[in-house]
């Protein structure tokens, strides 16, 4: 009877032990994949920002050019150009 109990007793250490070690493992994929996320996450709203910022330039390039367009379609230029 207690070889019996031992053996059980055994078996159920073991699998806490193996089921203890997985949780741990899979908790640490989890933190990982979380960082990575994080990192990805900063990376985007950076990329994002750029984007915007590229965006505004063009914008104020497109309309500097507009004007000069206009500009020249009325006569006038810059002293550089007489």
């Amino acid at each position: 009877k207690r070889r019996v109990l031992s053996a059980v007793t055994s078996g159920i250490v073991m699998l806490l032990v193996i089921m203890i070690t997985i949780t741990v493992y899979q908790i640490v994929g989890i933190i990982k994949r979380n960082n990575k996320i994080n990192q990805l996450n900063s990376e985007i709203a950076y990329l994002q920002e750029q984007l915007q910022n590229t965006n505004d330039e063009i914008d104020s390039w497109s309309l500097k050019w507009k004007i000069e367009e206009r500009a020249r379609e009325l006569g006038l230029e810059y002293p550089t150009e007489k």
